[in-house]
């Protein structure tokens, strides 16, 4: 899948994830032969790319599993996604690991299935933690609810159905109270909002009564134990419920109910201790204990103060003040500190006591969770240490700029002030053009360093825009023009609906182009054969509003809010539609630039209306018949040969350089595309005879787009030049190999363009395509 091929756009995507992906990327072909293979997965599955790719994914698999996966493979192969596969696979040295498992099919340009990528990552311990819990819970006697902080049922055992009378699955989702009576319901929404405030633990037997009621409407009285629980972050309420028609002695109920949660307790992670207050003994250690603390749980049921002596004598004042003493008041204390393992490891704990009141009220014992939170301690340290770093990178870089600022502008002032003192002299004479060279460079050196000083604009992404009053009509008719030929290859109707007469907008002309090169480029890919594409405007005392509506496929609103998002294409992959999905993300931060908006209304199966709303330039006038304020973009020489160049550039200072150097030569035209896939649509749509090309493109790399034109029958014998600032040799080698002309170096020599313009135009013609 990675031969000498051009990727497809999913390949090229999928490419692209398995470098950047945290989780084990995998795609193999129809076949199940390995042929993509990342980073994560070798930290996955122990093998190291080159050891794997080109083995059949069966090394993977164990083999009672594999005639399954088969199945699921070929599924996969026809079209069919599947998300989050739970499944066993086995590593490089033999032992097996659980992952869950997302698949896609990878397609061809054409949308045919070439083989199956995977995603994997291996099940964290707290889902097995709550797999394990789930397996518990069903072997407990009482029907166990888990309920979310709203109150809704997130985890019932199979006891909870059958008490209840209903489906497990069908609880699960539905909200608590739905399993008492009606008249206890409200009732019971404050008792519930009461205990998530204050959560206190309240085992059988502590006097919690109820009347439930099971799905026939029937109801009968029930005792619950309540408890809390973090399961995977989140804050559950855990219910114990038990059938007391039989009326079974109370003293059995208290057994089994403390049995049932120290089993609980048992088989998580997180320390659960009991401890009494006064006189300070603990009644009950998890096993847990040993594990986080490197020593046994009867060391510490047999003396009280070896908790506290672990802790680190650097945290020991705070943990003192923060939570011991909190604790022993019989108050609710949360405290995160450092402890020194039994083998002097040193961990993060977070230990949260909870105080247990006696039957008179006063606080008795304390429950208390302690559970390892190193990783993300270590973590959050690891981000704060690259936020110091990144402050002080962009500190010294500020500085620098500071200190090469007074370095650059002291000579620079030089050349400037006698350059223009031997303008003045030097006027009339052979020796004033090279003046004006000189003048011409130090003013462009000098724009450059007011650029880079420009910090808050580098740091925010900021594109470089120039507002100015901008005739609506005209970026229109311009823009029509341009995409006349591709709509009339997509066989739609392009046309120009008009508005009121002389209206300006406050814009940058090129970049509004650029916005309606983009949106009228949208409207035809995603139109039909025979369907149309109008433009038009209007305007009210403030803002001018530039609409392009289509009678094309339609969006649906729930895709709406994903509509500007870069590379999300909105489940067009597969349509065999070119583009990756930046253009609209482009445009609404262009228009936005510029202090307008853009605003979308679409129906599906009937057509989208795209309409860019500006500011008005208000006092403006319509010019005078004949005249314009811009040379119109099709001019012709008067004598000569009219060429056509296409200028492939994200970057607009570039783009008006080149208009600049093109005046030189009125009989060539400029096209202008800030996007490679549009740039590719705008050369095979007018043949240029010339295109220069960008390598750095928002939504493509432009040694892609140059393939891509040579590849092209139609666009293959087009001069295609390429500008970078990249320098390196190994660079312009293999451009040249890969059939560029030439490659230029920014900052560009006038003169060199200039003879390479000069040098086509006296060329042949590039001959159109020859259809078959």
């Amino acid at each position: 899948m990675t031969g000498d091929r051009h990727l497809s756009p999913s390949e090229s995507v999928i490419a692209t994830l398995a470098r950047s992906s945290e989780d084990a990327v995998i795609v193999q072909d129809l076949d199940g032969t390995v042929e993509e293979w990342n980073e994560a997965a070798s930290a996955v599955y122990g093998h190291m790319a080159e050891d794997i790719l080109g083995r059949n994914i069966n090394v993977l698999i164990p083999s009672e599993t594999r005639a399954v996966e088969r199945v699921v493979h070929k599924d996969v192969a026809s079209g069919k996604a599947v998300s989050r596969r739970r499944c066993t696979r086995v590593s490089a040295s033999g032992s097996a690991v659980q992952v869950d498992v997302s698949m896609a099919p990878v397609l061809d340009k054409d949308g045919h299935a070439i083989g199956v990528a995977s995603i994997s990552r291996p099940v964290r311990d707290v889902e097995i933690t709550a797999a394990r819990f789930a397996a518990l819970l069903d072997a407990a006697p009482d029907a166990m609810i888990f309920v979310d902080r709203t109150g809704r049922i997130v985890l019932v055992n199979a006891q909870a159905g059958t008490l209840f009378g209903y489906d497990r699955q069908e609880l699960v989702g539905a909200e608590m109270e739905v399993l008492l009576p009606d008249g206890l319901r409200q009732r019971h929404r404050g008792h519930r909002a009461d205990f998530v405030r204050q959560p206190e633990p309240r085992p059988m037997g502590s006097g919690l009564l109820l009347r439930a009621r099971r799905r026939d409407g029937s109801t009968f009285p029930v005792e619950i134990s309540l408890a809390t629980h973090e399961l995977d972050g989140e804050s559950l309420v855990i219910a114990a419920v038990r059938d007391v028609s039989a009326q079974r002695a109370i003293e059995a109920e208290v057994r089994e109910s403390e049995t049932r949660l120290r089993q609980l307790a048992e088989h998580v992670d997180t320390v659960f201790t009991l401890r009494q207050i006064e006189p300070h003994r603990y009644l009950y250690v998890s096993p847990a204990f040993v594990g986080l603390t490197g020593h046994d749980s009867a060391e510490l049921v047999e003396d009280a103060a070896l908790l506290a002596a672990l802790v680190h004598p650097d945290d020991r004042d705070r943990v003192v003040a923060d939570y011991i003493e909190r604790s022993n008041a019989g108050l609710l204390a949360d405290c995160e500190f450092r402890i020194i393992r039994k083998d002097e490891e040193i961990r993060w704990v977070r230990a949260v006591s909870t105080p247990v009141a006696s039957d008179h009220g006063d606080p008795e014992r304390l429950v208390t969770a302690m559970e390892d939170i190193t990783d993300r301690v270590l973590a959050a340290q690891f981000l704060q240490d690259a936020e110091s770093s990144a402050r002080g990178a962009n500190a010294a870089k500020n500085d620098f700029l500071s200190r090469m600022s007074h370095e650059l502008r002291t000579p620079l002032n030089a050349v400037l002030g006698f350059g223009q003192i031997l303008e003045l002299r030097l006027q009339g004479t052979e020796h004033a053009q090279a003046v004006a060279h000189v003048l011409r460079a130090g003013r462009h050196l000098l724009a450059l360093i007011n650029e880079i000083l420009d910090t808050s604009r580098i740091e925010a992404g900021e594109l470089s825009v120039s507002a100015e009053p901008v005739p609506v009509l005209a970026v229109v008719d311009e823009a029509s023009l341009l995409m006349k030929p591709l709509a009339e290859t997509a066989e739609v109707t392009l046309s120009v609906a008009g508005g009121p007469a002389g209206l300006y907008v406050l814009a940058d002309r090129q970049r509004l182009r650029q916005i309606m090169l983009n949106l009228i480029s949208n409207a035809l890919k995603y139109n039909h054969p025979g369907g149309s594409v109008r433009l038009s405007w209007a305007a009210d005392l403030d803002e001018v509003s530039i609409a392009v509506s289509d009678t094309g496929r339609g969006i649906a609103p729930e895709l709406h809010s994903r509509l500007f998002t870069a590379f999300d294409r909105l489940g067009a992959e597969g349509s065999g539609i070119e583009g990756v999905g930046v253009g609209l993300a482009v445009t609404r931060a262009l228009t936005e630039l510029m202090n307008g908006r853009i605003e979308v209304q679409s129906e599906v199966g009937l057509g989208s209306d795209f309409t860019v709303i500006l500011p008005i330039a208000k006092g403006m006038v319509s010019p005078s018949p004949g005249s314009t304020l811009h040379p119109p973009p099709h001019r012709q020489p008067e004598t000569g040969r009219s060429s056509v160049m296409l200028y492939i550039e994200d970057n607009e200072p570039n783009v008006r350089v080149m208009e600049s150097v093109l005046g030189l030569r009125p009989q060539w035209r400029l096209i202008h595309a800030a996007l490679g896939s549009l740039g590719l649509e705008l050369a095979r749509a007018h043949l240029p005879d010339l295109v220069m090309l960008d390598l750095h493109l928002p939504d493509a790399f432009g040694a892609d787009i140059l393939a891509a034109l040579k590849s092209d029958p139609a666009t293959a014998a087009i001069p295609v030049v390429v500008l970078s600032a990249d320098a390196s040799p190994h660079r312009i080698r293999k451009l040249l190999e890969d059939g560029a002309l030439r490659y230029l170096t920014k900052p560009l020599e006038i003169d060199g363009v200039i003879e390479l313009v000069d040098e086509v135009a006296a060329g042949p013609r590039v001959p159109p395509p020859v259809a078959p």
